[in-house]
């Protein structure tokens, strides 16, 4: 029994060594055929197998990279794609530029004064400056009034009273007057014309403007506020002229000379004095009156007119 035991252990043992020659025989073929110190990178083992570079012939590829690796490169210049000596030329370059080269620096020396220079140089002669453009002097204004009888407003306001018991008061009705009369006013001659956005967004685009987009160039919206009075208190306190103004005594005292005035009030037109004495004034008219632009009188005496007829003649429309 112990014979046959020791026969088994020894063949065992023959069959293990037999194994381990055979693996160790294989690896040594495999690093033979290779002849690699590293393993292959993946964008390398990747671009031999594009290539259809088989195993002997990675061996006669020469590598560039550390410690002698196989780079993507030597496979590159190996096939032709690149030049034989570009991986050679990039890490020559690579190695100058990793150091700096202070070796040429020379210390800058002060320069020297130059006073013999600044001595015999010409004084600069200095040129006055232009005059500066005189700023355009404000359009002188003008005053428009017109007569507003309020009788069908207080008319309207007495039967919204009788019918819904609601009370509007007259000075909501003013403010819707007034806001629908600065709807589409003519375009004031005094500022620069300004195009809409619809105007704008056609040009860029090349569209030839339309009727509305024609229309919004001559007109623009006001914000006119007007002024009411009683004819009897437009009567007794017209507009005072343009008077002088009285020199102040702490002036004539500390010998100042007189300033000028700068406000100037313009007075009521003559048409709209002879318009108030031949209209029949009845207890509901009141003096409207709005201060516009020499140039613009045509823009507030539009307004005035729309204020009229919306308060005269369409009061309901301002109920809603």
């Amino acid at each position: 029994m112990a014979q046959v035991s020791r026969m088994s252990c020894w063949i065992s043992r023959c069959r293990l060594n037999t194994y381990k020659s055979v693996r160790y025989l294989q690896t040594a073929s495999g690093t033979q055929s290779q002849d690699l110190p590293y393993p292959l990178f993946p964008s390398v083992s990747q671009l031999l197998h594009e290539k259809g570079i088989s195993g002997p012939d990675v061996a006669k590829i020469p590598a560039s990279g550390p410690k002698g690796r196989l780079l993507k490169g030597d496979v590159l210049a190996y096939t032709g794609a690149i030049p034989q000596d570009y991986s050679s030329n990039l890490s020559a370059q690579i190695s100058q530029l990793a150091h700096l080269d202070l070796s040429n620096i020379k210390i800058k020396q002060a320069p020297a004064e130059p006073q013999a220079e600044s001595a015999a140089a010409p004084e600069p002669t200095t040129t006055p400056a232009p005059p500066s453009p005189a700023q355009p002097s404000s359009p002188k204004e003008t005053q428009i009034s017109l007569p507003i009888s309020l009788s069908s407003v207080l008319s309207m306001q007495e039967r919204l009273q009788k019918t819904l018991g609601i009370t509007i008061p007259l000075s909501t009705f003013l403010a819707r007057a007034t806001d629908v009369a600065n709807d589409a006013l003519p375009a004031s001659k005094t500022k620069s014309r300004i195009q809409s956005a619809d105007a704008l967004f056609d040009e860029i685009l090349g569209i030839s403007p339309t009727k509305a987009t024609a229309a919004n160039t001559h007109t623009s919206r006001g914000n006119y506020i007007p002024e009411i009075t009683s004819p009897e208190e437009y009567m007794a306190h017209p507009p005072p002229s343009a008077s002088p103004q009285e020199q102040d005594i702490i002036d004539i005292l500390s010998g100042k000379p007189q300033r000028p005035s700068t406000t100037e009030s313009t007075p009521v037109d003559s048409e709209a004095s002879t318009s108030f004495d031949s209209v029949d004034l009845d207890l509901a008219t009141n003096i409207f009156s709005i201060r516009v632009p020499s140039p613009d009188r045509a823009r507030g005496e539009t307004f005035l007119a729309r204020l009229r007829d919306v308060l005269q003649d369409e009061p309901e429309s301002l109920v809603f």
